[in-house]
């Protein structure tokens, strides 16, 4: 369970980093270093949830695997996740005084 919880917050860490951001005089380099830096803010602000998320699964997985339900609850944590850490990384963007490019 560890394993899929955290392939997915790698994923979705990927996923926040095909975004363009733009900001004015940045070098690739620069808008690299920053994008790295907030999805680093972005895990280790995630790793709360996903040990609570895999606390729950432990308890509930069972009762949810048996009813067929477990398949839908891994979704919606993947989805809440997902928005989640995308939040936090455009707002750590912003604050670095980026704008999302088109």
């Amino acid at each position: 369970m560890k394993r899929i919880v955290g392939l997915a917050v790698v994923l979705l860490l990927f996923g926040c980093a095909s975004k363009p951001w733009i900001k004015d005089g940045a070098t690739p380099e620069m808008v690299t270093k920053d994008l790295s830096e907030c999805n680093h803010l972005a895990a280790a602000a995630m790793q709360r949830d996903a040990r609570i998320d895999q606390d729950i699964l432990a308890a509930r997985g069972k009762d949810w695997q048996d009813t067929g339900a477990l398949f839908t609850v891994q979704q919606t944590y993947q989805a809440r996740d997902q928005a989640q850490s995308s939040d936090i990384v455009s707002q750590c963007m912003i604050a670095k005084g980026y704008a999302p490019g088109s």
